[in-house]
């Protein structure tokens, strides 16, 4: 994958945290038991497709419930604290399902995960803002936050190999080393700079209240959240039922990871191209192009037979490389800095909630109805819902 080396944006912007913030990007998404999380919890826990998800719907649910507190605490004391904390988390939750396979230690280590995950949320990409901003270098977050999501997706995808090859020789692997790494990312953490707004440390005891009044009273601002909530959700539909369609469509657990792996390779070579995207094609278009993609994905995932099937599950990487970078970037110049990590996590707590109401949906019908046929309710809702929010995109305010 190439990167753009003419320009040299970064030059000049402290090079050594801009590099030491993406080794941070790619090892924060070393998450080894991605791809093979479901074949862990069915063989190792006895647990049911339902069940899973259903615990899958409690963790997000958490996870959209801690964004708001865990994003404000990043604002108001330490947005590098929050992420050392969160790959602590991250080990710990691994290490526990590792340690304890029990129904009892997947409640406690998917609480933990979603802890992990809380405080990693707005907090990094407020730091990296704020970092560039010091360096009076705002000019190249587009490209750094795009980069970054670039090489998390590469982090991501190798790791989901690594993954699958070692739980086809045992599913404790990919959780061991896990739980390494994360211990690797964290002191890689604590060594980046505590970035804070210009001025002054945070003047508000309630950043959250001014949050959420901020994105209410500004309807370009509401906008970009629902697009973010629907591409949370969409995205999620094809992580949660990626597992169940690659072994429906007979590709063998090792190559689980493969699967995913190249999809988060297409996930970074658009990631890493996305701010350019967004200067050619605007808002309103590219959310649309975001729809046109989720929606043939799942489409043709539903009707695919054989394991040449899971090529469509590629199109989701299309979908994260656009959705990913643009989140934070259409965010980032709507708000003011002392509130940015706070108005990212609102963003995401939206998201987390609406998917947590959505899973819960998809455990109970399992019992019902076929992954296929989930699949195609999935592609339909997404068509509808996507195109209404792209007719109502308001002129930016």
């Amino acid at each position: 994958m190439a990167f753009p080396s003419s320009t040299r944006q970064d030059a000049g912007v402290r090079p050594a945290v801009l590099r030491r913030y993406w080794l941070y990007a790619g090892g924060a998404h070393c998450v080894l038991y991605s791809s093979v999380f479901f074949v862990y919890y069915e063989e190792r826990l006895g647990l049911s497709v339902a069940a899973i998800l259903a615990l899958q719907s409690y963790t997000t649910a958490l996870r959209g419930a801690l964004d708001l507190p865990l994003g404000g605490l990043a604002d108001r004391v330490s947005r590098r604290g929050c992420l050392v904390w969160g790959a602590a988390c991250l080990a710990t939750g691994s290490a526990t399902l590792l340690l304890f396979p029990t129904l009892a230690a997947a409640w406690v280590a998917e609480t933990l995960m979603a802890t992990s995950t809380a405080l990693r949320s707005g907090a990094d990409s407020a730091l990296l803002y704020d970092a560039l901003d010091a360096d009076d270098r705002l000019d190249a977050y587009a490209f750094a936050e795009s980069r970054a999501q670039a090489i998390a997706s590469v982090g991501s995808g190798a790791a989901a190999v690594a993954g699958g090859l070692l739980a086809a020789i045992d599913l404790r692997w990919p959780y061991l080393v896990t739980a390494l790494l994360a211990v690797a990312t964290g002191l890689v953490a604590a060594a980046l700079p505590d970035a804070r707004p210009r001025g002054a440390a945070m003047r508000s005891a309630r950043p959250l209240r001014e949050s959420a009044a901020l994105v209410a009273s500004s309807p370009s601002l509401l906008w970009v959240v629902a697009v973010v909530v629907f591409a949370v959700v969409a995205s999620h539909v094809y992580f949660y039922l990626q597992q169940p369609f690659l072994r429906e469509v007979g590709v063998p657990v090792a190559l689980f990871g493969v699967v995913f792996a190249v999809t988060k390779l297409v996930t970074a070579v658009v990631a890493n191209q996305a701010h350019r995207a967004d200067e050619a094609l605007g808002e309103r278009a590219t959310a649309g192009l975001m729809v046109a993609i989720s929606a043939v994905g799942l489409g043709g995932m539903a009707v695919a037979t054989g394991p040449l099937g899971a090529l469509w599950i590629l199109t989701r990487g299309l979908l994260d490389g656009l959705w990913m970078p643009l989140a934070n970037i259409w965010v980032n110049r709507r708000v003011e800095s002392r509130l940015r990590a706070t108005t990212l996590s609102l963003q995401s707590v939206v998201g987390r909630m609406v998917l947590a109401a959505a899973l819960a949906l998809m455990g109970l019908v399992t019992a019902g109805a076929s992954v296929t046929t989930l699949l195609l309710a999935s592609a339909g809702c997404v068509a509808v819902v996507g195109a209404l929010l792209v007719a109502l995109r308001p002129a930016r305010t």
